[in-house]
C-alpha cells in the first residue's frame, strides 16, 4: 500500500513539475528601483557615500562583462566600456537637472568631469541563453566638496553584452549631508 501512493506521489510530483514553464523575459535588460540607504561610519558619522538597490531581468542573461572584455565595443574609452550608465542629477530651483560633476584631477591641476559609470561582471558563467533575474546593489558617493548641500538624484540604466539598454530609474532625493536623528 505505501508503495502505490509513494509511486502516486511521485507521477503527481513529476506532472507538476513538468508543467511549469520557464520563466520568459524580454531579451532587452529591464531594471526597476529598490531604493537607497545612507552609509555611516562607525562612529555614527555619515560616510559620504549611499548604497542604491535595483532589480533587473534580462531574457537572454547575457549582462554583465568580462576582465577581458577590452575589445570594441568594450575598449577602453569606448562608448560601450561601461554597462552601468549613471548621470548625476543636481536640484536647481525645484527641478532635478543633469549636471555634470567635476572634480579634481591632481595630474592637470584642473577639474574633470567625473563619471559614476560602472562595469559590473558576467551574471552567468556561460553564453547559453536563459533568462536570469536577480538584485543588484551599486555604492555612490553623493558629497561634493564644491558644493556641500546639494539634494541629488541618480539616473541608472544597464546594458547587456549585446548592447541592448535597460530601461532608466531614477532614485528618490538624496541629501548630501543628511541631519543624523
Amino acid at each position: 500500500m505505501k508503495t502505490r501512493h509513494l509511486i502516486a506521489f511521485c507521477l503527481l510530483a513529476l506532472m507538476v513539475c513538468s508543467c511549469q514553464k520557464p520563466v520568459e523575459y524580454p531579451i532587452e535588460p529591464h531594471i526597476g528601483y529598490q531604493g537607497l540607504a545612507y552609509l555611516f561610519n562607525d562612529d555614527s558619522t555619515f560616510s559620504g557615500h549611499v548604497v542604491v538597490s535595483f532589480s533587473y531581468t534580462d531574457g537572454d542573461g547575457d549582462l554583465g562583462l568580462d576582465d577581458t572584455d577590452t575589445l570594441a565595443p568594450f575598449g577602453i574609452g569606448g562608448t560601450h566600456y561601461y554597462n552601468m550608465l549613471v548621470d548625476y542629477m543636481k536640484c536647481i530651483n525645484g527641478e532635478f537637472v543633469k549636471t555634470p560633476l567635476l572634480g579634481w584631477n591632481a595630474q592637470t591641476q584642473t577639474y574633470d568631469t567625473v563619471s559614476f559609470n560602472a562595469r559590473f561582471h558576467r551574471l552567468r558563467d556561460n553564453d547559453e541563453p536563459k533568462a536570469i533575474s536577480g538584485t543588484m546593489e551599486y555604492t555612490l558617493p553623493v558629497q561634493n566638496p564644491l558644493s556641500p548641500n546639494d539634494t541629488i538624484k541618480f539616473e541608472i540604466r544597464i546594458l547587456d553584452r549585446t548592447l541592448h539598454e535597460s530601461n532608466v530609474i531614477q532614485t528618490e532625493p538624496i541629501y548630501a549631508n543628511p541631519i543624523i536623528q
